[in-house]
């Protein structure tokens, strides 16, 4: 309830009359993007703020994978080679299978952190972002750094809404703009969260998704597709 205000009065009302949870939307992220026919990539925490571990998200995430979704690791710490290790082992215990690529929590790595991804056997991560308040080019594409294939992330959804202020009725043009000035770095990365589904701004996700989708000269594809692709470029 110290939150409503993210959210619609109809919202609010389901969530305290029903018990519905606004925040967990993994299933109607799939619908939305299975519409179009397209998978992403999810990144699971080990264990979460509340204390919830993975293992609780067991059933979606053997659904993801089933149905040609990624799943990677979203690392709570990424200062140590063994909390890496830990974390990417606990992601592949309920996975079934070791998670390729990763991202920490609230995008804090250190100078070392892609050197220790790649040593406990990560290949690509997508932690980095070089503006909060303006979709540039540099946050596009991909680099490699300690050994690791690194897609900057393009566009957040929180910071669309936060540093850059945009209102949601603009979102669908910020993404066009934005595949028009990244265009030449063949690679455009997004992070949407699916607990912004249901929140004001969020929402729009279902326009963001249909767009880029029909876009001739779009492809939306798993962060390891990506990988894939990228690290051809490097070896040719």
């Amino acid at each position: 309830m110290e939150r409503k205000d993210r959210f619609d009065a109809l919202v609010v009302d389901r969530s305290v009359k029903e018990g519905f949870n606004p925040y967990n939307n993994i299933k109607r992220l799939m619908e939305i993007e299975d519409s179009h026919g397209v998978r992403s990539t999810f990144f699971f925490r080990p264990r979460y703020d509340d204390g919830t571990p993975i293992s609780s998200y067991s059933d979606e995430i053997q659904d993801l994978r089933e149905h040609g979704w990624e799943v990677g690791a979203h690392l709570n710490d990424a200062s140590t080679i063994q909390s890496i290790i830990s974390e990417r082992e606990q992601i592949a215990s309920v996975e079934g299978r070791d998670p390729v690529g990763c991202r920490v929590h609230y995008l804090r790595i250190h100078e070392n952190s892609h050197s220790l991804m790649r040593q406990a056997g990560f290949s690509y991560d997508s932690s980095l972002m070089y503006s909060k308040d303006e979709v540039t080019p540099r946050s596009s594409g991909f680099l490699t750094k300690g050994g690791l294939v690194v897609f900057p992330i393009t566009i957040m959804d929180t910071y669309l809404f936060t540093y850059m202020k945009v209102p949601e009725e603009k979102v669908v043009q910020i993404f066009n703009e934005a595949v028009r000035s990244c265009k030449d770095r063949t690679y455009m990365t997004v992070l949407w969260h699916d607990s912004s589904l249901m929140m004001k701004g969020g929402k729009i996700y279902p326009e963001v998704c249909e767009m880029l989708a029909t876009r001739e000269d779009v492809e939306i594809v798993t962060a390891q597709d990506a990988y894939l692709s990228a690290l051809a470029e490097v070896q040719k």
